[in-house]
């Protein structure tokens, strides 16, 4: 059996540090939408340094430690790792003997919802204010919309986590935040026209489209949905919101077709049995 790996980089203004080797369990959500991804972690036997480290009270009669984000990644020895959440970790506290597990929550763009800003741009295309938005957040850009439309003027006044919003009222394009990304993706996106499958790969290439069957790792049937399909695969650090994958189902054949990843719920331990993905699609069959 491929061995796990799962480690985790907690990144703080005085540094950034790295927890190998360790027993780690949770649940992570990833959705395409403006109320990012969320995670619950929890970590075991961790050195009380670390514990202190990590530790984060949220209580408003308790004055907040420093701020904190967590980068969790996960994957296989033979086939690479990849990053499957990132957010700001709002509570870590630990609980729990003769094993002491550290429980830790974090939320993509929490702290950016208390962070009150203003902004004023004009004429520029929607392209263009993304990038500048995206620079705003801290964020990497990953334009795939065909958007062109051109603004007079854009004004926003609000939390820095709200920009999100003001952006999906400009056009048929959907804004969304994944993993330290800032994505716009069309409402109304076909499949690349490239076929490029893969099962486990870290690397993607133009028009890469995800093969999701029963030899590259799918559990049990896909069960249609009223918005396309939920498929259970084993964790797949490659996967990520927006893409792309095409079902083979041999039991099921009437949901084959092209799909795009709209929400993955990762349930993974490093040393119990779950590690997989239930992700959810949008039909797109051709």
């Amino acid at each position: 059996m491929d061995k796990r790996i799962c480690y985790v980089q907690i990144q703080t203004p005085s540094g950034d540090k790295e927890l190998h080797n360790i027993s780690i369990k949770g649940r992570i959500t990833r959705k395409m939408s403006e109320t990012g991804s969320t995670a619950q972690i929890s970590i075991a036997n961790l050195s009380r340094e670390d514990v202190e480290y990590l530790t984060t009270y949220t209580s408003p009669y308790v004055d907040q430690r420093k701020k904190k984000r967590i980068n969790v990644f996960a994957g296989y020895e033979s086939t690479g790792v990849g990053m499957i959440f990132s957010g700001d970790i709002y509570s870590a506290l630990p609980e729990g003997l003769p094993d002491t597990w550290l429980n830790i929550e974090a939320k993509t763009e929490y702290y950016n919802q208390q962070n009150i800003i203003t902004m004023a741009q004009t004429k520029m295309n929607t392209k263009n204010l993304a990038a500048i938005t995206a620079k705003q957040l801290g964020l990497a850009l990953d334009w795939r919309s065909k958007s062109q439309k051109f603004i007079d003027s854009f004004n926003f006044a609000g939390a820095k986590a709200k920009l999100i919003n003001k952006l999906n009222q400009l056009d048929n394009f959907i804004v969304f935040i994944d993993n330290g990304t800032l994505k716009v993706v069309d409402k109304e996106e076909e499949p690349p026209e490239e076929n490029n499958t893969a099962t486990t790969s870290t690397t993607k290439k133009a028009g890469y489209i995800k093969l999701i069957s029963k030899t590259s790792g799918m559990i049990g049937l896909p069960q249609p949905d009223e918005y396309g399909v939920k498929v259970k695969v084993l964790l797949d650090p490659s996967m990520a919101l927006g893409d792309w994958f095409k079902l083979e189902s041999e039991r099921l054949p009437i949901v084959n077709g092209f799909y795009q990843v709209y929400e993955m719920v990762y349930d993974f331990a490093s040393r119990e049995s779950q590690y997989y993905i239930e992700v959810s699609g949008k039909n797109r069959r051709v």
